[in-house]
């Protein structure tokens, strides 16, 4: 995530927040509102982008959709009333007033952000609906600090705050272990691309991208893969049969950037050993982190209008 239009952040932090809908009994398995952008399958009759064949062509110079297992893997933490909570502190001040002011910040021991340069961690509080989510999280002991971050509702629409380059919940579109080890993905997946606009369209609230190029990918733009290819016809292993089925009913959202072309985030496996993706993905037939998933014909995807 790059630098964002404070004004923005912080108005739509305290949207975000505010838009609830009744707690369910399953928000933490399935979170945001029924009409949360993620949770929206694509319709039967779609509209293309008129540059989408430019625009996979730039994300495909080979059939790919790597998969942050590993070091850009989300940890997700449960926490409750009995968590531990922490004053965290925000040291990027040119961003604006620090979204974890005034809160008690429950994190559990133990608890570490991913090794990536984005230093990701979310805490979930159900009861409370509330989501933490930390951007370049440190800890000497139970010193926290962030970069940035934001608060999110678990019951709200999944976009709101500074956590993220286009304003996506760093929740929202996360694949979960739970989906994989059940084969089913229940709604949209949270992209990344190198070759990310500086503009963006709804649901995004703004944008990080960089690439001035004529074929860059607005940030918030809904990416599907093409629901003619007959994914049972491709012998393709389990997860990535999950990953693309999900492409295919409800796309994904390019909400930040990354290194790579085109990556989709999962939930990180904090029981793996070091080095390794853990037994759920490594069930599923996922190799390492980055895994990209590449006998799905990922060159097959278009950008929606």
């Amino acid at each position: 995530m790059r630098r964002q239009t404070i004004a923005v952040a912080v108005a739509v932090l305290a949207g975000a927040v505010g838009c609830t809908s009744p707690p369910t009994d399953d928000t933490l398995a399935s979170p945001f509102s029924d009409s949360s952008p993620w949770r929206q399958p694509i319709p039967a009759e779609v509209r293309v982008d008129p540059q989408s064949t430019a625009m996979i062509a730039a994300v495909q110079p080979e059939p790919a959709l790597n998969a942050n297992l590993g070091e850009y893997g989300i940890p997700i933490v449960a926490v409750d009333g009995d968590t531990p909570t922490h004053t965290v502190t925000c040291t990027r001040i040119d961003y604006g007033i620090c979204p974890f002011a005034g809160w008690p910040v429950a994190i559990p021991d133990g608890a570490e952000p991913n090794s990536g340069s984005d230093g990701v961690l979310v805490t979930v509080d159900e009861s409370a609906g509330t989501i933490f989510e930390f951007w370049r999280a440190t800890h000497d002991g139970d010193t926290w600090s962030t970069e940035f971050a934001a608060v999110n509702s678990l019951r709200g629409s999944g976009w709101g705050g500074a956590a993220t380059g286009s304003g996506a919940s760093r929740l929202g579109g996360v694949i979960r272990l739970a989906e994989i080890a059940d084969g089913e993905i229940p709604h949209a997946l949270a992209l990344q691309s190198n070759n990310a606009c500086p503009t963006f369209r709804p649901p995004a609230l703004k944008s990080d991208g960089y690439s001035t190029r004529p074929d860059c990918i607005p940030e918030g733009a809904r990416l599907q893969l093409d629901p003619a290819v007959d994914l049972d016809a491709l012998n393709l292993r389990p997860g990535e049969l999950a990953v693309a089925r999900a492409m295919q009913r409800y796309g994904g959202y390019l909400m930040d950037v990354s290194a790579a072309p085109l990556s989709v985030s999962f939930e990180l496996d904090r029981d793996a050993a070091p080095g390794e993706v853990g037994q759920t993905y490594s069930d599923a037939g996922f190799r390492w982190d980055y895994d990209a998933m590449e006998n799905v014909p990922w060159d097959r995807l278009r950008v929606l209008e």
